[in-house]
C-alpha cells in the first residue's frame, strides 16, 4: 500500500473541551493529544462520548469551552470543510457511502478538494491497488456492495485527499472477523507511511495491538490514559470498563 501523505504530520491537541447536544453536555473537560506519526486510540463503550469527541474535533458539534489545536493552529468551531483542507480526513462509522453512486463516483466525491486532476487519478490508482475488489466493482452502484466492500469504499473515499491525519470512527463495527483484520491492517499501513491516526473503537484487544497510546472515555470523561502496553496490562481497567479480564 502506498499512501504517503503530501501533508507534513501535525499534532492534535484537545484541551479541556465541553461539548454536547442542545443543552446537554456529553463531553466534560476532555483533553487528549495525538502526536504526529502515531496511532492514538479512544476506547469506550456505547454512549461514552466517542463520536461526540470526533464531531467536536471536525466542527460538527460546537465546542462550548476548551480549545482544539492542530499544528498549533486553533480549529475549535471552524467550519468542517475548512478543517478538511488542513489535511484531516474522517472515516465515519457504519460504512457510509453514497448508495446511488458508483464506486468510481464515490471516490471522485472524496477527491473534490483536490484541484489537480492528475493527483486525483494517482490517488485513485493507489486506492485500487490497496483495494483490488473496488477496482473490479468500480462501475457498480455502492448500495449493491457487501458490508465489507462498503467499508473498503468508505475508507478509500476518505483517503482520496492523501491526508496527513486520519480519524477512524469505529471502523470494525458490524464487520466479519476477516474484514476487521483487513481494516486494522490498513491502519497499520497508514502508520508505516507516516500518517497520523486517531482510532475510535470498542474492539479493545486489536486496537491496543496497533496503537501507540490510548485514552479510555466513560460517560464523557477521560478516566484513564497510557501507552498501549500500560493499558493492556491494566486488568482492573479491562474488567471495570470493558467486562473482559
Amino acid at each position: 500500500m502506498s499512501v504517503l501523505s503530501a501533508e507534513a504530520p501535525r499534532k492534535l491537541s484537545v484541551i479541556g473541551i465541553t461539548s454536547g447536544y442542545d443543552r446537554a453536555d456529553v463531553l466534560k473537560s476532555v483533553s487528549i493529544e495525538v502526536k504526529p506519526g502515531t496511532v492514538t486510540c479512544i476506547l469506550g463503550a456505547n454512549g461514552a462520548g466517542k463520536s461526540t469527541l470526533i464531531r467536536a474535533i471536525v466542527g460538527l458539534n460546537r465546542v462550548r469551552s476548551g480549545s482544539i489545536f492542530f499544528g498549533g493552529e486553533s480549529i475549535a468551531n471552524i467550519p468542517t470543510h475548512q478543517i478538511a483542507t488542513l489535511g484531516i480526513a474522517t472515516i465515519p462509522e457504519g460504512n457510509k457511502v453514497f448508495p446511488k453512486m458508483t464506486v468510481l463516483e464515490n471516490l471522485r466525491v472524496g477527491g473534490l478538494l483536490v484541484r489537480d486532476e492528475r493527483k486525483v487519478l494517482q490517488q485513485m490508482d493507489k486506492m485500487f491497488q490497496t483495494f483490488p475488489r473496488l477496482k473490479e466493482r468500480q462501475n457498480q452502484l455502492a448500495g449493491t456492495l457487501s458490508g465489507g466492500e462498503r467499508s473498503m469504499l468508505s475508507i478509500a473515499r476518505g483517503l482520496m485527499t492523501d491526508p496527513g491525519f486520519v480519524i477512524f470512527d469505529e471502523p470494525s463495527l458490524g464487520l466479519s472477523p476477516l474484514f476487521v483484520s483487513e481494516v486494522f491492517n490498513i491502519v497499520g499501513k497508514l502508520k508505516e507511511a507516516g500518517v497520523t491516526v486517531l482510532l475510535v473503537e470498542q474492539n479493545v484487544r486489536q486496537t491496543l495491538n496497533i496503537s501507540d497510546y490510548g485514552y479510555v472515555l466513560v460517560q464523557g470523561e477521560v478516566v484513564a490514559e497510557g501507552t498501549s502496553v500500560e493499558l493492556k496490562q491494566n486488568a482492573e481497567l479491562h474488567e471495570a470498563y470493558f467486562g473482559v479480564h
